[in-house]
């Protein structure tokens, strides 16, 4: 009546056959469990043709997409175009809203909320107690340095690339803009890189595996040049941020968050249980 577009509601394994553009919203209402440690809750909008997804917190910010302004002309002309779009639902918030703009006319998609266990969110907890607890022999393993500097060049050589094509491209180019505007455009070209990291197997597998070979020459020689850190200061420094990467990875990887905090206190306790334990013994004596 007031002119407002429908929102549809989401529910969990009921997917949803639309051929027109709509807005939906998630309402969340049960609480985090503790099964739900690696649980996944997760929207996937499959489409026949390209289409574009925008994700917002409440129906207000829905409505407000449909004004036009030069914030929502931005964001719509960041948000990447795809037929398959997953968009991962915060299982801690009460309501997850979306629109769903096509492209093309004749253009059909479903949308399906699911919920599931993930391995991933494991696979991120153990590498976490990995770090952590096996801090201080990495710090010192050649194999480690290595693997770990050819892998930090492979990452940041694609940001210093980035930065080079700002340089040289024409200062009133519009993408120039968006190249020079900070380091969350270049994460954001990242994240992009990495969704459709298949497709460029795929597609472009010989640049690809060209940047490979550079990239990871030039951060072998750099790592062969200046050798593994034999200070032993700086090795404890090494220590001490594997281990903290452990932690966050340790509490990233679980989606219940006092379970997460319950595992970064219950690894702090048994890391370091011989000081306890060593005073104790000391006091009896």
């Amino acid at each position: 009546e007031d002119g407002r577009e429908l929102v549809i509601p989401l529910q969990e394994g009921r997917p949803l056959s639309l051929v027109a553009s709509h807005h939906f919203c998630y309402t969340n209402t049960r609480p985090p469990r503790w099964h739900d440690v690696w649980t996944r809750l997760q929207i996937r909008i499959n489409s026949s043709r390209m289409i574009r997804v925008i994700q917002v917190d409440s129906e207000e910010e829905l409505r407000e997409l449909e004004k036009f302004n030069v914030g929502n002309l931005l964001l719509s002309f960041l948000k990447e175009k795809r037929n398959d779009t997953r968009i991962d639902v915060d299982l801690y918030s009460s309501k997850t809203c979306l629109k769903v703009e096509l492209l093309e006319t004749g253009t059909t998609y479903c949308v399906l909320l699911s919920r599931w266990f993930d391995p991933k969110l494991f696979l991120v907890f153990f590498l976490g107690l990995v770090l952590f607890f096996c801090g201080d022999v990495l710090s010192r393993s050649q194999l480690f340095f290595y693997s770990a500097g050819i892998s930090f060049g492979l990452l940041a050589s694609l940001l210093i690339l980035i930065y080079v094509v700002a340089k040289v491209m024409p200062k009133r180019s519009p993408v120039y803009f968006l190249l020079v505007g900070g380091w969350s455009f270049s994460l954001y070209l990242l994240q992009l890189v990495f969704r459709n990291l298949r497709e460029i197997c795929s597609s472009y597998w010989q640049y690809l595996l060209g940047y490979l070979l550079v990239a990871g020459t030039v951060s072998f020689g750099a790592c062969y040049r200046l050798g593994p850190p034999r200070d032993r200061r700086t090795v404890a420094l090494l220590s001490w941020g594997l281990q903290l990467l452990g932690l966050l990875l340790l509490y990233g990887g679980v989606q219940v968050r006092p379970v997460g905090l319950a595992a970064v206190l219950g690894a702090l306790c048994a890391k370091n249980l011989e000081y306890p334990l060593g005073w104790a013994r000391a006091a009896y004596r």
